[in-house]
């Protein structure tokens, strides 16, 4: 909260980074999400990052990066896909942006070591050597609660028995029509993450080709869902990820709230009203069954109604905005109506 605070009081113009904040606290894939699900390592990992992409703006106890990152990993191997990508980029832009600092520098080859350490050491002594029912039997008896088998075998296959067992998910019609159900639901969120990177990459300058490495390491969190089914986790992933880049970019004056023309007053304020309300009606993504209301025609039909009605007006608007200034207008552009 004291971050958002802070954008809002030193960046800020006519709202629109409040309005940018307002729409990711009610995304069905972040907070609420994180609230439904406070017993998975996925909270832990992204309090890390953020606070990694905090010390990395402020350029202070840049130090402190790799030991977290570290720490993280060894808290759930999945930081190495899910936030270690987008954590390392950061770094690597923030080094060519600011013109090669060494300390920078310092700090990205430490957090490779960090990261890339601490997974081969999982690789080589994190697998169980002990059978699959001793080992269950041994867990179950030091364990104060019931561990369910899906719980057991999280903890000890590997990569290749994820895969397998993941797999038949991703030829099953159901599955993946809750995979595209929630990718729907988002899309409002998905819409306005590229509106805004479609700015950065105007402004990035000679840096585009680590701005587009910046953007895809964001969506590391796709790579994920061949290998497990919890869509709605690796959704969320991506979302915080490309939050907290954006954050750190408006932060650093790398994208000005002054360019943000598409999501100031006028019409967006009425279409975020919608989104708000359709998200927080709809609430939180499930896990591994991401879409809740598929079984539900009537909630279903309002939810998509109003996300399409969501993205046709974004569209229209973002459309209207970059329109040239006609010769009438004595070169001031339809958004400085708006």
């Amino acid at each position: 909260m004291a971050v958002f605070l802070n954008l809002m009081k030193n960046h800020d113009v006519d709202s629109r980074i409040f309005r940018l904040i307002l729409l990711f606290m009610v995304t069905p894939a972040t907070l609420s999400l994180y609230a439904k699900d406070l017993g998975r390592f996925d909270l832990f990992l992204m309090m890390i990052l953020a606070l990694c992409f905090i010390l990395l703006s402020k350029q202070r106890h840049l130090w402190l990066i790799p030991v977290l990152a570290m720490g993280a990993m060894f808290i759930h191997e999945g930081f190495l896909i899910l936030c270690a990508p987008t954590l390392l980029a950061a770094l690597l832009f923030v080094y060519v942006r600011d013109a090669g600092q060494k300390k920078m520098l310092t700090t990205l080859v430490a957090s490779v070591i960090a990261v890339g350490g601490s997974f081969l050491v999982l690789a080589l002594f994190g697998t169980p050597t002990l059978g699959y029912e001793e080992f269950s039997r041994l867990v179950q008896a030091r364990a104060t609660f019931f561990i369910t088998e899906l719980s057991m075998r999280e903890c000890y296959y590997g990569i290749a028995n994820h895969l397998a067992l993941a797999s038949p998910y991703l030829s099953d019609a159901g599955s993946l029509l809750n995979l595209f159900g929630a990718v729907l639901i988002l899309s409002p969120v998905f819409l306005v993450l590229a509106n805004l990177w479609t700015r950065v990459m105007k402004s990035c300058g000679s840096a585009r080709g680590t701005c587009w490495m910046l953007l895809l390491s964001s969506l590391s969190g796709l790579l994920v869902v061949p290998i497990a089914t919890d869509y709605g986790r690796w959704l969320s992933a991506v979302v915080f990820c490309n939050f907290f880049v954006l954050a750190l970019l408006i932060g650093r004056g790398d994208l000005k709230a002054e360019v943000l023309e598409e999501i100031s007053g006028g019409s967006f304020s009425a279409l975020l009203v919608l989104a708000v309300v359709t998200y927080v009606l709809f609430g939180p993504l499930n896990d591994w069954n991401p879409y809740p209301y598929q079984h539900n025609l009537f909630s279903s039909a309002l939810s998509l109604i109003a996300v399409l009605a969501f993205n046709a007006g974004f569209v229209m608007r973002w459309r209207s905005v970059r329109k040239p200034a006609s010769p009438r207008s004595g070169g001031s552009s339809l958004s400085s109506s708006l």
